[in-house]
């Protein structure tokens, strides 16, 4: 979901990220960038033979699709997310130039894609031009190009799997009518999440699907301001310490607030979020 979750970053790499976010990024440092975006080793794993098999309840739900597997946030992705039966399947997404939404985490295409492109100030087609040559197996997919929102949600209909769809950076939002035509053409449920309160409020105003506030550390500020928004939550980092002894878990759900979690990335953590009651749990490598 957010950068500092996605991949391994050594100090210097955290400043070029920072960068990164603004949209503002100097050629010459690609290749020193890259270097420093290690991927994650996932070890992927299975609810099959613990306590949690077969709990009905038990919302799983693919972060960026099973990139433990295959690129983040491509169709293939998509693909072995609802191969693997997965309940749910997140992505991120932005509006091109040209006005076409694409799944995408980053603003530029520097960490995952063989060209440099500021994702909104660049054309559908000009995006195709460039070829993602990063993730886990990217060799099994070659010439895999970007995915557009479209593609994901038929792709989520196809499976039967919940979309759920971060809304980035506080733009677009007088287009965000065009997210709900493409989930209405596919009969697709979905839940929108941002951490930009504004965002999840306008997409309130146009729509009663589940919304939810993300944020790194639970608050009571955070809190509050879901309260304000009808069939919303928090969805909160579960990896983040002062989240993980179910205290402010508790105080959502008091709140009659929905509960969702990001990014967990073993079984273990899987249970314990579970065991608190969170009802969406993400995760980048546990299946069912």
């Amino acid at each position: 979901m957010k950068l500092s979750t996605a991949v391994k970053i050594t100090a210097g790499a955290a400043l070029c990220a920072g960068a990164v976010a603004g949209g503002i990024y100097v050629a010459k440092k690609v290749k020193w960038f890259k270097n420093y975006c290690k991927l994650v080793d996932f070890k992927v794993d299975t609810v099959k033979g613990s306590e949690l098999e077969g709990k009905e309840d038990l919302r799983l739900v693919a972060h960026r699709g099973f990139r433990a597997v295959a690129p983040e946030n491509t169709l293939p992705a998509y693909e072995e997310a609802g191969k693997a039966g997965f309940w749910g399947a997140e992505c991120d997404t932005y509006r091109t130039s040209d006005g076409v939404w694409v799944v995408h985490h980053d603003p530029v295409t520097t960490r995952v894609m063989d060209k440099n492109y500021i994702v909104e100030a660049s054309s559908l087609n000009k995006l195709y031009s460039a070829t993602v040559d990063y993730g886990h197996n990217v060799d099994k997919y070659p010439y895999l190009k970007i995915c557009t929102l479209e593609e994901y949600i038929k792709k989520c209909a196809e499976y039967n799997m919940h979309a759920v769809i971060e809304l980035k950076y506080n733009r677009n939002r007088e287009h965000y009518c065009e997210i709900m035509d493409i989930l209405k053409k596919y009969g697709v449920d979905a839940s929108f999440i941002a951490f930009d309160f504004e965002d999840i409020v306008d997409i309130r105003k146009i729509s009663d699907y589940p919304v939810f506030l993300l944020v790194d550390e639970i608050t009571d500020e955070a809190i509050e301001k879901a309260k304000t928004l009808e069939n919303s939550g928090i969805s909160f980092d579960c990896n983040h310490e002062k989240n993980r002894d179910g205290v402010m878990i508790k105080k959502i759900q008091d709140a009659n607030l929905h509960t969702a979690c990001w990014s967990a990335r073993d079984l273990e953590t899987v249970k314990l979020m579970y065991n608190y009651g969170v009802e969406y749990i993400t995760t980048d490598c546990v299946t069912y």
